[in-house]
């Protein structure tokens, strides 16, 4: 008897929890996808290879080049290009907001007020204004709205903005040797141990080069060199930096202009323009290293 009742609570406890999976997931699997989740499905955010910004002033084309993300030929912010097409093929349904036309005005959507997004040349939403936690949106051809999260509408037109910025970028604790040639003479420090030392065995500033070493690892621009601005800077270098670090070599040349610095990255030609403050350790580095 007692083995009997053991068997049928335990029927009952199994048909209780088959009960609840039922009704907990089978409506998931039941549930018609929305509208667009389906408009979607035809792409693959990991195999996405163009991107079109568009607007009533500009257009900007993003390709993928070897794996790697380019505008105009230069590189492009990954991060930011593969932020927006992973908000574009959300997982999850963005809320909808409106099924009719008559609101397009007013949440800028319009053919003529809206910006056009297109991936692959396959799918096109047109981008509103802010709805504060993301942006006004709705696919070409079609009137439902949507809120698209953590997209911003304001940084969407300006090629600027989607350039890489990245002037150079390592592991700082991976650097063996930087070399400074400034007014014709090259200064060369390299690590000992723990230390950091010149040609010579002399012990150079130890908190000079700790403020050094962040800016120089992490060096990012403000904006790409445009040659059609037309602003003039020396013809030859304020400063060249050589930096040697996990079996790897770099150069970058520093022309001062009035208030920024013109940087070019010799291994690609690349030219960058920073401000000085933001360079300040690196270009003051050859007299501070031995300062008192």
């Amino acid at each position: 008897m007692k083995n009997k009742n053991i068997i049928i609570l335990t029927l009952v406890f199994a048909v209780l929890v088959g009960f609840l999976v039922v009704k907990t997931y089978l409506p998931r699997f039941l549930s018609k996808p929305s509208a667009y989740m389906q408009k979607t499905s035809s792409l693959d955010k990991t195999s996405v290879q163009s991107l079109t910004i568009k607007d009533k002033t500009a257009t900007i084309s993003i390709v993928k080049e070897n794996s790697v993300w380019k505008i105009n030929g230069k590189k492009a912010d990954s991060d930011k290009v593969d932020n927006l097409i992973n908000q574009l093929l959300t997982p999850d349904s963005p809320e909808l907001i409106a099924q009719t036309d008559k609101r397009h005005k007013e949440f800028e959507l319009t053919d003529d007020t809206a910006t056009k997004i297109t991936l692959d040349d396959k799918l096109t939403w047109l981008v509103g204004k802010s709805s504060g936690t993301g942006v006004y949106a709705r696919f070409e051809g079609e009137n439902d709205v949507y809120i698209i999260k953590d997209i911003w509408r304001t940084s969407l037109p300006s090629v600027s903005d989607w350039y890489d910025k990245t002037i150079l970028e390592f592991d700082q604790t991976k650097l063996t040797k930087i070399s400074f040639t400034q007014n014709g003479k090259t200064t060369v420090i390299v690590k000992k141990d723990e230390k950091w030392v010149d040609t010579n065995g002399k012990e150079v500033k130890k908190d000079k080069v700790e403020s050094l070493l962040p800016q120089l690892s992490n060096l990012t621009a403000h904006s790409l060199f445009d040659a059609e601005k037309k602003i003039d800077y020396p013809k030859t270098p304020t400063l060249t930096v050589t930096v040697e670090y996990d079996g790897k070599s770099e150069t970058l040349e520093f022309y001062k202009g009035s208030s920024d610095y013109l940087i070019k990255r010799m291994s690609d030609k690349e030219q960058f323009i920073a401000s000085e403050y933001s360079i300040l350790s690196i270009v003051s580095a050859p007299k501070d290293l031995y300062s008192q």
